[in-house]
């Protein structure tokens, strides 16, 4: 959802797919071969060796978290789109029908 949001339009949205399935499989078949390294050089230091995968995997992933807080931007969001006006919309639909709504893009009722 966030790839799609992110594509400034159409045309290069299957670029944009194509690059993060691409990047997503190298971090797949890359990923095993550099934790079991770590894996095993954790085990030649001591002491406390095994604490030396962990933290570093635990840095990746304060540095990935720090990274998406500067996720911003206008264009992330449907034109139109405020948390404020969903709930509302919802509320009245709910009335509407009795307590069942409608999806828009699919018609699907949900109770």
């Amino acid at each position: 959802m966030q790839i799609t949001n992110s594509a400034p339009n159409h045309n290069v949205l299957g670029t944009l797919n194509g690059l993060a399935q691409t990047l997503s499989a190298a971090g797949r078949a890359a990923g095993p071969f550099v934790s079991g390294s770590l894996f095993t050089a954790a085990t030649k230091i001591q002491p406390k060796g095994e604490v030396l995968p962990f933290g570093i995997f635990a840095g990746i992933s304060l540095i990935g978290f720090l990274l998406s807080i500067g996720i911003r931007g206008e264009g992330l969001e449907a034109e139109g789109w405020s948390d404020e006006e969903e709930d509302d919309d919802e509320d009245e639909d709910e009335e509407a029908d009795g307590g069942q709504s409608t999806n828009e893009r699919t018609g699907l009722i949900r109770k």
